[in-house]
């Protein structure tokens, strides 16, 4: 891959993140500031938190008053899953300079992280890859901000509401994209299934984090017990 390829490379595969991102946080930038929520907070905290999940939390949160410590704990529990993202992906960048591993990490989000594993398999990205696509969802999810705080004003709750559905949809495209194979569907099913159930038992966020850990031990223990069975077959076909 050379110099000038990478980054197109990396725009390429950002392009349909950004297509969902940007009604997302048109969504977010409009029902934050139909609630009364300045323009500037508004397009800050997707500068600066840039966690669509959370920040929809934190706009609620911020509503009902509670205090900054509460709400600081709560937005750091329902983000604690990018801890798993981030050991996840530590062995692939570890021949990154500890400071561009920082920048990278500030773009990790979900579909960013599930593109990204994909695409590092028997491979480590380079930083002008990464940071190409990191950047390019982020930008997206910035200027959809900017421009749902703008019209916020002017566009009805109903409709705003109706924007909502691009955030499942995304993850259910991600997931539909990934390796078919039994241990991966194993391992989606699983995990859906213990977030679903936390869900219903008004857990929040634990369901999240319960679901990825079981989900992915789970997978990686059938996928594991493959692997021995084809290598006990083979040894018993050449013996």
């Amino acid at each position: 891959m050379n110099y000038r390829s990478e980054p197109l490379r990396g725009l390429r595969d950002s392009l349909p993140i950004m297509l969902a991102y940007f009604p997302i946080a048109i969504t977010f930038g409009v029902l934050a500031t139909s609630s009364g929520i300045p323009w500037l907070t508004t397009c800050l905290i997707s500068v600066c938190v840039y966690a669509g999940s959370a920040q929809f939390m934190m706009a609620s949160l911020a509503l009902t008053g509670i205090s900054t410590i509460s709400m600081v704990i709560t937005i750091l529990l329902v983000n604690l899953r990018h801890f798993l993202y981030g050991t996840t992906l530590g062995p692939t960048f570890m021949s990154w300079a500890e400071g561009k591993k920082w920048i990278a990490a500030f773009g990790l989000t979900d579909e960013v992280f599930a593109v990204t594993s994909g695409r590092s398999v028997g491979e480590t990205p380079s930083p002008r890859y990464q940071y190409t696509f990191s950047f390019a969802c982020y930008f997206s999810w910035v200027a959809g901000t900017v421009v749902g705080a703008s019209i916020g004003g002017i566009v009805p709750s109903a409709v705003s509401q109706v924007l909502s559905f691009a955030l499942p949809s995304l993850f259910l495209a991600l997931l539909l994209l990934g390796r078919r194979t039994l241990p991966y569907l194993i391992s989606a099913i699983c995990g859906g299934a213990i977030a679903s159930l936390a869900s219903l038992m008004k857990l929040g966020s634990v369901g999240i984090i319960a679901g990825a850990i079981v989900g992915a031990t789970l997978g990686m223990a059938v996928q594991r017990w493959f692997e021995r069975t084809s290598k006990a077959t083979g040894q018993e076909v050449t013996s």
